[in-house]
């Protein structure tokens, strides 16, 4: 019952046996980090550049670009390109953010050290996958399939995003 002293008595010490709680949350701030990441505009903004980019080199890509945490912001499968690159595109932008890495590292790796490098979850061997950058922490990645070549989607891709990186803020938000 509501008006019981036990459910009186319960919520009392609920309330202060939370307190330590709320009190240690209050002036805690050092215990998170302050996080950057590519908004819907950035994504979008990014993915038009590549598309123009692609259509001057008269390739047919499939163009991903997630947020820092490998999440799906922005998506086109250009006309003429492979059913197969969709996934591929999207593959490399996950990789490349939730690693933190270009996928062009475990590509080079997988070639000259490790053939099984492949097989880990979540680690994409091939070229165009490309974190994002401001101030040297991940906001996000953009990943190419479905270019001329290797050597022309890597290209691609590292020309747009340091692009694109050096129009964002000067300072973070």
């Amino acid at each position: 019952m509501l008006g019981s002293k036990p459910f009186c008595r319960a919520l009392a010490l609920a309330g202060v046996a939370s307190f330590p709680l709320m009190a240690m949350a209050a002036g805690n701030e050092a215990l998170l980090r302050p996080r950057q990441d590519l908004s819907l505009q950035g994504a979008s903004a990014l993915l038009e550049q590549a598309v123009a980019k692609a259509a001057a080199d008269h390739v047919h890509p499939c163009i991903a670009v997630t947020d820092a945490s490998g999440n799906l912001l922005a998506f086109k499968r250009m006309d003429g390109a492979a059913a197969g690159c969709v996934e591929a595109a999207i593959a490399k932008a996950h990789s490349a953010a939730i690693n933190d890495v270009d996928t062009v590292v475990f590509y080079d790796m997988a070639r000259k050290q490790n053939p099984a490098l492949g097989s880990i979850p979540g680690i994409l061997p091939a070229v165009a996958g490309v974190v994002i950058r401001q101030h040297g922490a991940s906001i996000g990645s953009l990943g190419i399939a479905g270019g001329a070549s290797d050597a022309q989607e890597q290209q691609m891709a590292t020309d747009l995003v340091r692009s694109f990186e050096s129009t964002l803020p000067a300072t973070a938000l």
